[in-house]
C-alpha cells in the first residue's frame, strides 16, 4: 500500500508538472503568434496607408487631366468649384503662377507641352514659378536639387525657364519628362542616381562638379525650403496644381481649355 501510494503521488505529481508546462508552453506560443500577427496586421496597414498617400498625390481628383486646345471658357468663375482658396498660403507669391510638379507625373508631362505658350501669353509682370514636388518618384529629392540648381542658373543668367533654347531648367524637365514617358526610363528604380543625375545635368549642360558646387548655394537651399510648401498643396487634389498669387489653387477638374485655364489665372490674378 505504501508503495503503491507513493506511485500514485508521482504519477499525480508528473501529471501536474505536464499540465503546467503544457499551458505554459501553449501561452507563450499563443503569446508568440499574437505578437506576430499584431506586427502582421499593423505592417499591412501602414502599408496601405502609405499606398493611399501615393495614390492621392501622383492622380489628380480630375477628369479633365489632358488640356483641351479647343477656346472653351466657362467666364462664371466660382469659388468652391473653379477654384479654392489655400488655408497657408504660399508666402511671396504676389503676381505669381506656381506649377507643383513632378519628372514622374504623367500628366505634369502633357499640361508641359503647352505651358511655355500660355505662360508667354499673361501679363508681363507675372513670374511663372515651378515647384517641384520631392515627395512623389524613386529620384523625387534629387530631381528637386537639379531642378533648384538650374531655376537658379537661369534667374542669374536672366534666362527664362519657359525659353527652349536656352533655359537650363526647361532643358532638363524636358528630359527627364520624354525618359520617363516616352522611353519608360526608371534608372534602376531608385538604385542608379548617377545615371538620373547624367539624364537632367547632361541635357542641360552642366557637369557634376558644377552641380553639386552650385548647390550649396543659398539662394538653392532657399528655392528647395521654398518648395516644402508643394506637399501640402498636392494632398489636396493632386498634381499638377496650379496656385495663383500664393492664394488661390485651381481646381484642375475645372480646366475646359487651355483657354480656360489662363481666363481662371488672369482673373485670380487680379483677386
Amino acid at each position: 500500500m505504501h508503495k503503491k501510494s507513493k506511485i500514485n503521488n508521482t504519477q499525480n505529481l508528473g501529471t501536474h508538472i505536464n499540465k503546467h508546462t503544457h499551458s505554459h508552453i501553449g501561452n507563450h506560443i499563443n503569446k508568440r503568434i499574437t505578437n506576430a500577427l499584431a506586427k502582421c496586421i499593423k505592417s499591412f496597414l501602414l502599408a496601405g496607408f502609405c499606398m493611399l498617400a501615393t495614390i492621392h498625390i501622383a492622380h489628380a481628383q480630375n477628369p479633365q487631366q489632358v488640356p483641351n486646345t479647343n477656346n472653351k471658357i466657362n467666364s462664371d468663375l466660382k469659388e468652391g468649384r473653379d477654384f479654392i482658396v489655400l488655408e497657408n498660403p504660399i508666402p511671396n507669391a504676389k503676381n505669381t503662377i506656381i506649377e507643383v510638379f513632378s519628372y514622374s507625373c504623367p500628366f505634369c508631362y502633357r499640361y508641359s507641352k503647352h505651358l511655355p505658350n500660355l505662360i508667354k501669353s499673361l501679363p508681363e509682370n507675372v513670374e511663372f514659378k515651378p515647384y517641384h514636388l520631392s515627395k512623389k518618384g524613386d529620384y523625387g529629392q534629387l530631381a528637386s536639387q537639379v531642378f533648384a540648381v538650374l531655376v537658379f542658373k537661369d534667374k542669374k543668367a536672366n534666362i527664362p525657364i519657359t525659353d527652349a533654347e536656352k533655359s537650363h531648367f526647361y532643358k532638363a524637365q524636358k528630359a527627364y519628362f520624354n525618359a520617363y514617358n516616352i522611353n519608360k526610363e526608371r534608372w534602376g528604380g531608385g538604385k542608379n542616381p548617377q545615371a538620373f543625375l547624367h539624364t537632367g545635368l547632361d541635357s542641360a549642360g552642366i557637369k557634376l562638379d558644377d552641380f553639386y558646387a552650385t548647390l550649396q548655394e543659398k539662394a538653392v537651399q532657399e528655392i528647395l525650403a521654398s518648395w516644402e510648401d508643394s506637399y501640402e498643396v498636392a494632398r489636396i487634389q493632386g498634381i499638377p496644381a496650379f496656385v495663383v498669387n500664393g492664394k488661390y489653387l485651381i481646381y484642375t477638374k475645372s480646366i475646359h481649355s487651355l483657354e480656360d485655364l489662363k481666363y481662371k489665372i488672369i482673373e485670380l490674378l487680379k483677386k
